[in-house]
């Protein structure tokens, strides 16, 4: 397993735990509670923090284990290249749908179909926050799949 790919690994456990720490701090029993600005504030900066620390940490412990040589080579780039695209493609894609669910529930008050009410700033704040990190997870399994391809 090449040093990208342990580093992809690293990255997508560290950022699914620290996005379960977020769901945990806004919400309960499944759905997101309605939480104070301040509450919401303190939980993001807690979330950068964590994403910061815990990608520092997974930094230092690979390059503490890369005996010497470059890190990535243009294998490594073309494929982190190609993740990124398709995060890209992600994040374009739950951020059209957010966008098309809010104006067509403006649009259509009243709707039996399911809804998110992104009036709500904690159901705005939680759905733009697990868009980033949906993308970021979707860009490291994307290098693990291209590798094992």
């Amino acid at each position: 397993m090449s040093e990208h790919e342990k580093h992809a690994w690293a990255s997508l456990i560290a950022s699914a735990l620290v996005w379960a720490f977020f769901a945990m701090r806004l919400t309960e029993g499944g759905w997101v509670a309605d939480v104070s600005a301040r509450h919401m504030l303190w939980t993001y900066v807690a979330t950068v923090i964590l994403m910061i620390v815990s990608h520092s940490i997974i930094a230092a412990w690979l390059a503490a284990r890369r005996a010497g040589g470059a890190f990535k080579d243009e294998r490594d780039a073309a494929i982190e290249a190609r993740a990124d695209r398709i995060e890209g493609y992600v994040l374009v894609v739950v951020i059209n749908v957010l966008v098309v669910h809010a104006l067509a529930d403006a649009a259509f008050a009243g709707h039996a179909l399911p809804r998110i009410d992104l009036a709500s700033l904690p159901v705005l704040v939680f759905a733009l926050l697990s868009a980033l990190f949906g993308g970021h997870i979707v860009k490291q399994a994307a290098i693990i799949w291209q590798y094992r391809a």
